[in-house]
């Protein structure tokens, strides 16, 4: 199907009924494959909104930046229901089968009324039919719904009754025996985006963390609303847009802008940043330039390892060193989008043109098999291949910071900056024993 109909279709997926069939959570291992199936409908979503980010050329358009505020807020959801998870006695999973093969469906969600999730280069028609439809507010009526929900919102409703009445049933003891090989993190930072991670240990901190959850993604305030002069919990004052959408003074903290309304203003916005000509949806088997499957196939390998890494992350290490800080954390934010970047640089076909595309993307499909070992060698795969073509400079500069000065590096140069710190990576996993 081409990616017009795709959209066509996720569009038309709004007039689903509500009355849709719901056994209610009632034992705990219900309650704990209700939170796995909530990492998992977290997990599904990133890369959809990572390869739109990735297409974005320019890096400070509003478009890019209410990308990426969502991404990193995606990624502390993900965090806040494995917090869940572990609290109730079950251990995140993040490898394996649980990864997402796109395009798809969230998981378990409703076919009829819920968007089909591809990896598309980024507009405005994506963020319409597409993100704002997996964010979509549940109505204010809207009953909880476990598989075939047709909300977010409902789902997690569904995860909240159920750890009232698991409670109810077995009581908080019970409920709340966190996994002994298991870990919660509360120690990611968000930096200027929202939200905070809780330790789930009872029913307030479990429910604290769904609300943080779904406020931010369907919205807890309307943005209509003008604010409140003054706020007692405000901690700055400045000039900026408000959330009833003038300009002006604003004082102590204004609310933030849930998912759903971020990606609405860059739908509704009067025009669009530039893209790279990727393809959506791509398929390594559509391609014919070997130089691009090749990175494709590196970038697969290095997005295995980050995932092995982050669901390391949430086990307790034994005295190793801390897997998300030492390794997922440094694939997430400079070797994967650096190659991602190099990826989409490069065309589909021996002789096409990286300015007029097609370009390759990303296809984010988990290798079993995956190590640093042969991540570092897929990497110097591609760096012999690139040797042989004399590409020019790429045309965007890597997306990882800090951005290099002056003029965009050439292909081998961004490339060898990815091996140099996959070599570092490398080294930390060997010398802590984690086995990657």
């Amino acid at each position: 199907m081409t990616e017009q109909g795709l959209l066509e279709r996720a569009r038309g997926k709004t007039a689903a009924p509500l009355s849709v069939a719901y056994t209610p959570i009632s034992t705990l291992p219900d309650l704990r494959a209700a939170a796995q199936l909530a990492i998992q409908v977290e997990f599904t979503t990133v890369p959809a909104y990572l390869t739109a980010l990735y297409s974005i050329t320019d890096k400070g358009s509003a478009a890019y930046q209410a990308l990426r505020s969502v991404v990193v807020e995606e990624m502390f959801h993900l965090n806040q229901a494995a917090n869940i998870l572990v609290g109730i006695g079950g251990q995140p999973k993040l490898t394996g089968s649980v990864v997402p093969v796109y395009p798809a469906y969230l998981p378990s969600a409703s076919t009829t009324a819920t968007p089909y999730v591809g990896l598309y280069r980024a507009s405005q028609a994506v963020f319409r039919n597409v993100f704002m439809a997996i964010e979509t507010p549940a109505p204010f009526t809207a009953p909880p719904q476990g598989s075939d929900y047709q909300t977010i919102g409902q789902l997690y409703k569904a995860l909240s009754d159920g750890i009232q009445d698991c409670v109810e049933q077995y009581g908080a003891d019970k409920v709340f025996t966190e996994n002994p090989a298991a870990e919660q993190r509360t120690d990611i930072y968000l930096g200027k985006f929202g939200g905070k991670a809780v330790k789930v240990t009872d029913v307030d901190s479990a429910q604290l963390g769904i609300q943080q959850i779904v406020q931010q993604g369907e919205g807890a305030v309307n943005p209509t609303h003008p604010l409140v002069p003054q706020q007692p919990y405000g901690a700055y004052e400045h000039y900026g847009a408000r959330t009833d959408g003038t300009y002006g003074p604003i004082l102590g903290t204004p609310y933030e802008l849930s998912h759903y309304y971020k990606f609405l203003r860059v739908a509704d916005a009067p025009d669009f940043p530039d893209t790279l000509p990727i393809v959506s949806n791509p398929r390594v088997s559509d391609f014919t330039n070997a130089t691009a499957v090749q990175a494709v196939k590196a970038f697969n390998i290095g997005y295995s390892v980050m995932l092995q890494s982050l669901e390391a992350s949430f086990t307790k290490a034994g005295g190793a060193a801390d897997s998300y800080f030492t390794l997922a954390l440094p694939l997430m934010h400079n070797q994967l989008p650096t190659l991602a970047n190099l990826v989409m640089q490069l065309p589909v076909f021996p002789d096409g043109d990286p300015t007029v595309g097609p370009n390759a993307a990303p296809t984010f499909e988990y290798v079993e098999s995956a190590s640093f070992d042969g991540f570092l060698a897929a990497l110097q795969a591609l760096d012999k291949l690139l040797a042989g073509q004399g590409l020019p400079a790429l045309l965007v500069a890597p997306v990882a910071p800090p951005a290099p000065p002056g003029p965009a590096p050439k292909h081998r140069e961004a490339l060898h900056g990815v091996i140099d710190g996959v070599r570092t990576l490398k080294s930390r996993s060997d010398a802590t024993g984690l086995g990657l």
